[in-house]
């Protein structure tokens, strides 16, 4: 009958270091494997201090986790990782769990390591992907309780720092669109179900800009039990802004210029029927004509021509105006903004003494902001606005002021309100589409220049007149995160979440709306370039399945 192996046979067999120390954390014991993974033989450690050869970033960690254990019995909640010289000068990283006595019957404490180098390693590389991508990458437990990973691009995409999710989970749906929580809760439930979702949604307010993310997530399934829920979140504004901007361009061409030209075609036939009326007929014969008459009715034709034509040729001047700003990829600018008032001002009313409005300015002469140089021509457009709709000489007002971190321009004015056909459209309180849409240029052209500036523009009309305010950030101030911060996030670094050696925690992105949900693909991680494109006006579509504003 054949002996069994003796236990230091087998022990000399694992691939993994086995050591037992006393309290003091002195070698007792090692087995072969310490040769194949350290480059010493047991023999050469027995009777050393096992923390001597630990590396001095990590020593503190590990020999304060073993005091707990020997002077108050208290186990480590996790194995302990931390990297091990090696005979030859380098480092290999461990990943050791701790026995005691009490657990082995040994006179010591048993140590069992596995080598994690090439782990480690992996991990680290995905943590410098995490780090330099402009993506937000997350990860949570199921029932969305405990945060796993987020990368450092949750502050710069959603206002919201790792530590806060780390301590609040859920913290993220306070920055999540009034009207978009519901489904983005809904979502969450699906995921924590095993369904995948893939949506885009807003982050904001009611009352405040929005910015668009589209968020692909994935259920973490293991033997048939979701364990984590995983995905990322990339900034999709400047693709919303791009929909938007065809949206109004197509809406210029197929409703508000074809409408004209039907004017101009209308009164063209009109004028050629009422010239052939006063032709003599085929016999020779004059015809009956009333020339003043006739002359009255061409002449109001042709001024109908003309209007039309002037209102066409301001609209495209005002389109190539558009499409030059939405060309344009420089960075906004610290300015001074009352030469920027004056400027447009001087624009829009043109001589003083032939002023049609009276136009006041309140404007402090240090107030800066960073905004692009067009918001003159912003500013222009609103008192030209109110100059053209006013029921007699405008009065026109302007007040610029620097509450918290932004300068407001606000433009009053004695015209009646502002329709909400044309307003509702760019404060997203309804979709454009062929029965409901705009009419004209002026009122997106201010839009898209707050937009870019990264600021917004708010209507509040009333019965004596208009209030339009522009608002942009105080180039004097330390500006805080705002949904209204347009264009893609630079990289940010990894938040460390869990205990151990350094390692990159994930959360999901904090805050967003939800507007469409489809099956497109998704992964857990992904390091992926944010969308390029022009910078222009923001989109911010209706909470609604696979659909865009206008």
């Amino acid at each position: 009958m054949s002996r069994p192996p003796e236990p230091e046979t087998l022990i000399d067999l694992a691939q993994d270091k086995i050591a037992v120390i006393d309290e003091t954390g002195r070698f007792r014991y090692l087995n072969a494997a310490t040769h194949d993974l350290l480059g010493y033989t047991p023999d050469e450690l027995v009777g050393t201090n096992a923390f001597d050869l630990i590396h001095p970033d990590d020593a503190d960690r590990v020999l304060a986790a073993f005091e707990r254990l020997v002077v108050d019995g208290e186990r480590p909640d996790a194995p302990l990782e931390y990297r091990y010289a090696t005979a030859d000068g380098d480092w290999v990283w461990f990943r050791t769990r701790v026995f005691p006595p009490a657990d082995t019957g040994l006179d010591g404490y048993a140590l069992s390591s596995r080598d994690i180098t090439l782990e480690v390693e992996s991990r680290r590389r995905l943590e410098t992907i995490a780090s330099t991508s402009p993506d937000v990458l997350w990860m949570f437990t199921a029932d969305w309780s405990e945060l796993l990973f987020v990368n450092g691009a949750a502050e710069s995409v959603f206002g919201i720092d790792p530590d806060t999710l780390e301590t609040r989970p859920r913290a993220f749906l306070e920055a999540v669109h009034p009207d978009d929580r519901e489904a983005v809760e809904d979502s969450m439930e699906r995921l924590s179900a095993g369904e995948p979702t893939n949506l885009d949604y807003r982050i904001g307010s009611r009352d405040g800009p929005t910015s668009w993310v589209r968020v692909p997530a994935r259920p973490v399934i293991e033997d048939g039990e979701v364990v984590a829920v995983t995905g990322f979140a990339r900034d999709v504004t400047n693709e919303y802004r791009r929909e938007r901007q065809l949206t109004v361009m197509d809406n210029l061409l197929r409703h508000t210029i074809r409408n004209d030209m039907n004017i101009v075609d209308g009164t063209a036939e009109r004028i050629a029927e009422r010239v052939a009326d006063a032709v003599p007929s085929g016999d020779g014969e004059a015809a009956n004509v009333d020339l003043a008459g006739l002359a009255a009715d061409l002449i109001d034709h042709a001024e109908t021509v003309r209007r039309v034509a002037d209102d066409l040729l301001t609209t495209a001047e005002k389109q190539r105006g558009v499409i030059d700003l939405l060309r344009q990829h420089e960075p906004p600018q610290r300015l001074r903004v009352a030469p920027l008032v004056e400027r447009a001002v001087a624009d829009a009313v043109g001589d003083p003494s032939d002023s049609p409005a009276d136009v006041s300015v309140t404007c402090p002469e240090d107030a800066r902001a960073f905004t692009h140089p067009e918001l003159d021509y912003a500013i222009a457009e609103l008192i030209e606005n109110a100059i053209e709709h006013a029921e007699g000489t405008a009065t026109v007002e302007i007040e610029v002021t620097a509450p918290g971190d932004r300068v407001e321009i606000a433009v009053r004015d004695d015209a009646p309100p502002i329709p909400a056909a044309e307003r509702d459209p760019i404060t997203d309180r309804w979709k454009m589409d062929d029965l409901r849409h705009t009419g004209g240029m002026g009122l997106w052209l201010v839009y898209w220049i707050a937009d870019r500036s990264g600021g917004d523009l708010a209507f509040d009309p009333g019965p004596d007149g208009n209030e339009v305010t522009i608002s942009v950030p105080d180039a004097d101030c330390e500006p805080s995160f705002s949904v209204a911060e347009r264009g893609h996030p630079a990289a940010a670094p990894v938040s460390p979440s869990a205990a151990g050696i350094d390692r990159g925690s994930t959360a999901p992105v904090s805050g967003s709306e939800t507007v469409s949900e489809s099956d497109a693909d998704g992964g857990a991680v992904a390091a992926s370039a944010a969308d390029g494109g022009v910078d222009g006006s923001d989109a911010s579509p209706e909470a609604s399945t696979g659909s865009t504003d206008g």
